[in-house]
């Protein structure tokens, strides 16, 4: 009696011991779930500026250079310049997106000099195709100043960089190097300039 009790005793305790760590989960953790936010976004910037001017007219200086060609100058308003191409550049760059938290170094400083306090993106993975992103914004009024973007793009046949620079309402400049497998290099520089 005594053997099939303690038979009894042992089976049972093995069943409890088992039952237990059958029933623990698997946690996955998901180390940027309780993450609030995310990097800056260049969209939503856009959005902002395009809300607050959209309905000013002003004049804009567009010019264009490509190699060591001549400049291109033509004069166009806002209401009829292609916003799209524009967006299309500054938006194929934009990092807010979750995916991207923890593929980008951030730093942070002020420039005393320039009064001005400094936010830079740098990617740690040379994959993504937005490589630096510096944010400069006005020590005193936090006002943006400047968005400064670099982007590369490989692939088989071409390698494309852009260097893309905003300047609130003075400036756009869009400068794109393209590298063919085969073919000449070309590099293109593309300046808007706001006339208020």
């Amino acid at each position: 009696m005594k053997v099939k009790f303690r038979f009894q005793v042992i089976l049972l305790t093995l069943l409890l011991a088992f039952s237990f760590s059958s029933c623990k989960e698997d946690a996955y953790v998901d180390e940027y779930a309780n993450i609030a936010g995310s990097y800056f976004s260049v969209r939503q910037y856009a959005l902002d500026q395009w809300n607050t001017f959209s309905g000013e007219p002003f004049l804009i200086l567009k010019t264009v250079k490509v190699n060591n060609g001549p400049f291109d100058s033509s004069y166009t308003t806002s209401d009829t310049l292609n916003w799209g191409k524009i967006f299309k550049e500054f938006f194929d760059t934009d990092i807010s997106d979750r995916k991207y938290l923890g593929k980008y170094k951030f730093s942070q400083f002020d420039d005393e000099k320039d009064e001005t306090h400094n936010f830079f993106y740098e990617a740690l993975e040379e994959d993504l195709y937005t490589r630096k992103v510096l944010l400069t914004i006005d020590l005193y009024n936090q006002k943006v100043r400047g968005i400064y973007i670099e982007a590369i793009r490989k692939d088989a046949f071409d390698d494309r960089i852009v260097k893309l620079y905003y300047k609130p309402m003075k400036r756009i400049q869009i400068q794109v190097t393209e590298t063919p497998l085969f073919g000449d290099k070309k590099h293109t520089v593309t300046e808007y300039e706001f006339e208020r």
